[in-house]
């Protein structure tokens, strides 16, 4: 009897073994990708996405994309590669988009790229790549991009102190954050930001001051007040100079204006005005559409970085 038992356990330990050993080899798991950078100028010469798995898979797997957009394969762009075959014990692999020159005066466009066909491979994260071209060929207008705004703060202890001060203040730590989405720098000075009541009075709830340059690509946060405190990313930060942006719940618009009152930006937080106590942000950062921040990572706002506490 005693045999017959040993004889059981260590078939049973060989096979739970072997099992584990299967499931080390067989699983491909999960892989990442990304752009070296996501927004380029039409005269810069090249992007490279790079593939990322998590392991090395174990058997050949193959990667087959999607492309779509409103930039033209051949004429605004040209990339190596739409597959990748990988072979077994690989982890990394790269593809190289080339930015085509053109004269023609046009607005930006955008490379989308999804994947088409899997094999052997868990979804990609992130599910989708955007890449924006900005055209060289036309005047450098300002292109101030929203990408988080926090009208409605928590009210629970310090849940709302997003300036981190250490004080919850409804007007204080309201915030924009606003992206120079363009590949050049961006001088301010001078422009302004409304509120719905403040732009029919022509009063600005804040204009930035002399000196004001937001580097390309990077970003500026607007607090309503208070003493902020923390790095926000590396972000610009500045505070209201009325000492309020006077953001409602209810509804509101937000205007941007250059020196000469032209609009540049405007947001209606009518469609989102549901009393969240927490921010709005773009999910995706820059591209994606505005959702609560807490379903993106279960935190109630990022002043100045993006939304996994990256900076930009």
């Amino acid at each position: 009897m005693k045999l017959f038992r040993t004889a059981t356990l260590i078939m049973l330990a060989v096979l739970i073994f072997e099992q584990c050993k299967t499931e080390d080899v067989s699983d491909n798991g999960s892989w990442t990708w990304k752009f070296s950078k996501d927004l380029v100028n039409e005269g810069d010469s090249t992007v490279t996405i790079s593939v990322k798995l998590a392991k090395p898979v174990s058997t050949n797997t193959k990667i087959t994309l999607e492309i779509t957009g409103n930039a033209t394969l051949n004429e605004d762009f040209f990339i190596d590669h739409t597959s990748w075959n990988i072979a077994a014990g690989d982890t990394i692999y790269e593809a190289v988009i080339t930015i085509l020159q053109d004269t023609a005066l046009e607005q930006s466009e955008t490379i989308i790229f999804n994947v088409a066909q899997l094999e052997g491979l868990e979804s990609p994260t992130p599910s989708q790549l955007v890449l924006t071209i900005e055209d060289d060929d036309q005047p450098n207008i300002p292109n101030i991009l929203l990408n988080e705004i926090l009208y409605d703060p928590s009210n629970n202890l310090l849940d709302g102190d997003a300036n981190g001060d250490g004080v919850y203040a409804q007007a204080a730590d309201e915030f924009i954050e606003i992206i120079n989405y363009s590949s050049k720098p961006l001088d301010i000075s001078g422009f302004k930001v409304f509120d719905s009541e403040n732009f029919i009075t022509k009063t600005p709830n804040h204009t930035f001051p002399a000196n004001t340059l937001l580097k390309a690509g990077k970003c500026l946060v607007l607090f309503g007040g208070g003493m902020p405190k923390g790095t926000f990313g590396g972000a610009l930060v500045q505070t209201s100079t009325s000492g309020d942006l006077n953001l409602n719940n209810a509804g509101d618009i937000i205007y941007i204006t250059d020196k000469s009152d032209n609009i540049l930006l405007q947001f209606d937080i009518e469609p989102l005005s549901n009393n969240p106590n927490e921010s709005y942000s773009r999910n995706p950062d820059l591209t994606g559409d505005f959702i609560q921040h807490s379903v993106i990572n279960g935190k109630y706002f990022s002043p100045g970085s993006k939304s996994n506490g990256d900076p930009f």
